[in-house]
């Protein structure tokens, strides 16, 4: 069934319409989240949309046949066929590019695909030469679509697919949109790429072809509102991160004043008190008044351990916070050795094996894998598991602490690591632990993050330590 010229002008000016609009909808916003990893790969994605555009407004062009000359829409033709070309392309690689984000370990087999269906249609279009008529044309446009454009499109829908069911095990929103936007391009890879131009299902196939690119600008849409909101999210928290560090560092700066006033006297009453025990008149007290100096000497020790967190929350350069390459194995067995002291009924399960080095203190990772295995302890007053497992993701090294412990209430989340918060009874804790922690992971230029575990009771610590270059895992090739 031939389309009228006032039917083709209906179809194509739209069709071309509703890719330039998805061209002009990534690069209108694109600036506002380019450094959100996937958002950033979405400019191949607009390429192909402007392309296709010109494409299919070239078509409208040839079908309507506004010029006589035969040589000259054959001319035309190639053309069409040049930027059409060029616009799968660029899908193609939208799609390997947003595949390999999501999956590293499919890079090599989708570039050795993608050279192959190059190689297939290059040879093929060889042999066709020197395309001179108009049946020569729409051969190899039907391979053009079968070999590039079919699994180009489909690369894309299955990465949209797997980036929807990463927002949905991250409990995001806009997955939906995702995967609407992905059932289109399976639809739209049907009718462009397995379909011959000019055929008819009820409606002419470029009516289907139309419908679906529809589609696909309707949940595209909506989907890049997605990235919108996750960088809100990024910067509110960004915002967030730079207020408590403004707040930890002026507190931080009055902790170390106040520290360094009462450590001399503190340590000039535990000399005292260390000299007083060896006069034998001490010695001959009675036992309710050497019970109460035993009071005393307990209580000078407790406040210059406080006065010793203090000193470490402020963050002061010593000695001990040179950063060297460290594997992290020994200190957590060293750390839990010492922690194992508190620990009564409680399992300590260590998944990790080898991982690369990182650049940090012996003496802070001990202290900070100590406070947090003392916290673990503590929040399993009945006993428990103490969980640990470690991985290499890119450019860091991710290590999990989970217990099986009371966890964090909601309200508490948000303040865990300010300095002096607890929710220990009084006496029990100065509130210093996790503060103390916070600083070490920033002395090291990571990061800790804490969480309720999902469905089950107990609380999850995450700490990221970034890998120096030589460190990384090689990238394979390809």
């Amino acid at each position: 069934m031939e389309m009228t010229p006032t039917q083709i002008f209906l179809v194509f000016l739209p069709y071309g319409a509703v890719f330039f609009a998805i061209g002009v909808a990534i690069t209108s916003r694109r600036k506002s989240f380019t450094n959100l990893k996937i958002a950033g790969l979405f400019w191949l994605l607009a390429i192909f949309a402007f392309f296709h555009a010109l494409h299919e407004w070239l078509e409208m062009y040839r079908h309507l046949r506004l010029i006589d000359a035969d040589s000259l829409l054959i001319y035309v033709g190639h053309i069409s066929l040049l930027i059409a070309l060029v616009s799968f392309l660029f899908l193609f690689l939208f799609g390997i590019t947003l595949n390999t984000s999501l999956l590293k370990n499919l890079r090599q087999w989708l570039w050795i695909f993608f050279g192959l269906m190059l190689i297939i249609f290059l040879t093929h279009m060889l042999l066709l030469l020197p395309w001179n008529d108009a049946a020569m044309l729409r051969s190899i446009e039907y391979d053009m679509r079968l070999l590039i454009a079919l699994p180009a499109t489909l690369l894309t829908a299955a990465g949209f697919f797997l980036y929807a069911r990463q927002l949905i095990t991250q409990g995001l929103r806009g997955a939906y949109n995702f995967i609407g936007a992905g059932a289109a391009f399976v639809a739209y890879g049907i009718f462009t790429g397995a379909i011959p131009s000019g055929t008819v299902l009820l409606l002419p196939i470029e009516i289907w072809r139309a419908t679906s690119a529809f589609i696909i600008l309707h949940f595209l849409m909506y989907a890049l509102d997605t990235f919108m909101d996750q960088r809100e999210e990024m910067i509110t928290e960004r915002l967030q991160l730079a207020a408590n560090s403004e707040k930890l560092s002026a507190i931080g700066r009055l902790a170390a004043g106040i520290a360094h006033e009462i450590n001399n006297p503190l340590a000039n009453a535990s000399l005292q008190m260390e000299m007083l025990r060896q006069h034998q008149e001490i010695k001959d007290l009675p036992e309710k008044v050497a019970g109460r100096l035993t009071t005393v000497e307990k209580s000078i020790d407790k406040s210059s351990h406080i006065a010793k967190e203090l000193l470490i929350f402020a963050g002061g350069k010593t000695p001990d916070t040179e950063l060297v390459q460290v594997s992290l194995k020994p200190i957590i067995k060293s750390a839990w050795e010492m922690a194992a002291y508190r620990s009564s009924n409680h399992q300590f399960s260590n998944h990790i094996t080898a991982l690369p080095p990182v650049n940090g203190s012996h003496i802070k990772l001990e202290e900070l894998f100590l406070n947090l295995f003392l916290n673990a302890i503590d929040a399993m007053p009945e006993g428990g598991t103490l969980e640990l497992t470690g991985r290499v993701d890119a450019d860091e090294v991710i290590i999990r602490v989970t217990d099986t412990g009371t966890g964090i209430s909601p309200e508490n989340l948000a303040r865990v690591m300010e300095p002096f918060f607890t929710t220990k009874e009084v006496g029990q804790g100065t509130g210093l632990g996790l503060s103390i922690c916070y600083g070490i992971m920033n002395q090291h230029g990571g990061s800790i993050e804490i969480a309720p575990r999902d469905g089950v009771r107990g609380a999850q610590v995450t700490l990221k330590f970034p890998l120096r270059s030589e460190n990384k895992p090689e990238k394979r090739a390809g």
